[in-house]
């Protein structure tokens, strides 16, 4: 049986392999769970996707450290951690807790409740641009959930 390698939370690896395993999609597990006209939708939206995400994690004491994606012509090509401090500059800024993110990695929150729920929330950004993708987004999400990633 072959270990499988896991990624520290917010370190360049983590950050390169949420790339990468959010650029190959869903898991065909998750494809097989959902209508084909469902991930026609996803497909379109993701076709000409050209915008960036910092997801942001906040610590305990107000600082928060963020995942940016560049997402180019529906590729997510780049990926990098931006430290507390430093300047975020993204077409969607979006917030969540460290415990949330915890408890995400651990399957405990479900992707789309998350949002529902703020649980993430959109803090700077264009609302309406931002919501009119925001299935593509969950099942990013989804595919995030798929790298393995330890917060020791």
């Amino acid at each position: 049986m072959t270990a499988v390698q896991t990624y520290r939370f917010l370190s360049a690896e983590w950050a390169e392999a949420a790339r990468d395993r959010i650029d190959r999609g869903p898991s065909e597990e998750t494809l097989a769970r959902k209508q084909d006209s469902y991930w026609e939708w996803i497909a379109a939206t993701r076709g000409p996707y050209s915008f960036t995400w910092a997801l942001g994690v906040q610590e305990r004491d107000g600082s928060t450290s963020y995942l940016h994606l560049t997402w180019r012509e529906g590729e997510c090509a780049a990926a990098e951690i931006i430290a507390p401090g430093e300047p975020v500059a993204a077409d969607f800024v979006i917030l969540g807790t460290r415990d949330t993110w915890r408890q995400f990695f651990a399957g405990q929150l479900n992707h789309q409740r998350m949002v529902v729920d703020k649980q993430l929330r959109l803090v700077r950004g264009d609302a309406l641009v931002f919501f009119r993708g925001v299935f593509f987004f969950i099942e990013s999400l989804a595919a995030l959930e798929l790298v393995p990633t330890s917060f020791d």
